[in-house]
């Protein structure tokens, strides 16, 4: 049983890396399961997230990023369940995105790094010991150009 993270910016691959890790550990017999953050179609936290992220609560850069925070990690708090009945019976579980997205994304909004250190503090301990949400055993980050990434989500949004 693992639990692995993959987290990078739209149009990285996370998806792509996640259904080959998938693929290989199910021709091991590796029972696998995966998911996706954040679950935009999920009631409560992935409603309020759409709307945050089709900019009905205000301006994607203005909206404060620990509000933001908060929706993003209830998210996975709600999750928290599922995540945890999938390692009771030993699943490996394989995420795209998790606490690291929500800690780069929001902490990006902030120009000072004390500020930046503050939020990122705030976000772990909100996600792992107040929300108790399982703790990966693996994250892997995908870092890839920019451009890279730009070039991709084009081509695919182009058809």
């Amino acid at each position: 049983m693992s639990f692995i993270v993959i987290e990078g910016l739209d149009g990285a691959g996370k998806s792509t890396q996640l259904k080959l890790l998938g693929n290989y550990f199910s021709q091991l017999g590796i029972e696998c399961e995966t998911l996706h953050f954040p679950r935009t179609d999920s009631p409560f936290f992935g409603d309020l997230i759409a709307r945050f992220l089709r900019g009905e609560l205000g301006n994607l850069e203005q909206v404060d990023p620990y509000v933001v925070a908060m929706l993003y990690a209830g998210d996975r708090r709600d999750a928290s369940e599922l995540l945890n009945n999938w390692l009771k019976a030993n699943k490996t579980i394989l995420l795209d995105r998790y606490v690291y997205s929500n800690i780069a994304f929001q902490c990006a909004k902030l120009k000072d790094a004390q500020a930046q250190n503050t939020l990122r503090n705030w976000i772990y301990d909100l996600e792992f010991s107040y929300f108790k949400i399982p703790k990966p055993d693996l994250n892997i980050f995908l870092d890839v150009p920019f451009d890279f990434t730009v070039s991709r989500l084009t081509k695919h949004r182009e058809g």
